[in-house]
């Protein structure tokens, strides 16, 4: 399909059926997959919410740190519980260590605190991520190991 067909698509108010969007959620082309989350994030309340736990998940390691920085407001609002997500927490997990370090980086910088400040995740439970934190020598993460009283 032409690039600009998809994008309009994406930004029409149109259905795009679940299949057809994990496609451009994992899309090598960046303006895809930019416009294909901006599509999941304005349809958020009409998802199933199979689908939001599958996001949760999500085998793209950028669409699922995407996903997990709106788990306090998808709890906020109803659409998942603290529980359904916990059952889930290892995927959050996976990323404070993942090879791409800018998605290990976001999740430590921008995700993990909210998901601390919610309750889904307690300081203990990260103790064994720490040499992946430590690993990452970011002046923005300098908080962060402050915050969890990380020395590295």
């Amino acid at each position: 399909m032409d690039k600009d067909y998809i994008l309009k698509r994406l930004n029409s108010a149109e259905h795009i059926p679940l299949d057809e969007l994990n496609n451009y959620l994992i899309s090598k082309d960046k303006d895809i997959k930019h416009e294909a989350w901006n599509y999941v994030l304005r349809n958020l309340k009409s998802l199933d919410k199979k689908y939001l736990l599958y996001l949760l998940q999500f085998p793209d390691t950028g669409t699922r740190y995407r996903a997990w920085n709106e788990v306090p407001v998808l709890i906020k609002d109803g659409l998942l519980t603290l529980n359904e997500v916990r059952e889930l927490i290892e995927y959050f997990f996976e990323m404070l260590k993942d090879d791409n370090i800018t998605v290990r980086a976001l999740s430590w910088y921008v995700t993990l605190i909210p998901l601390i400040e919610i309750g889904l995740v307690k300081k203990e439970e990260l103790v064994q991520y720490y040499k992946w934190l430590c690993d990452l020598e970011m002046e923005e993460l300098e908080e962060i190991k402050t915050e969890l009283g990380v020395k590295c």
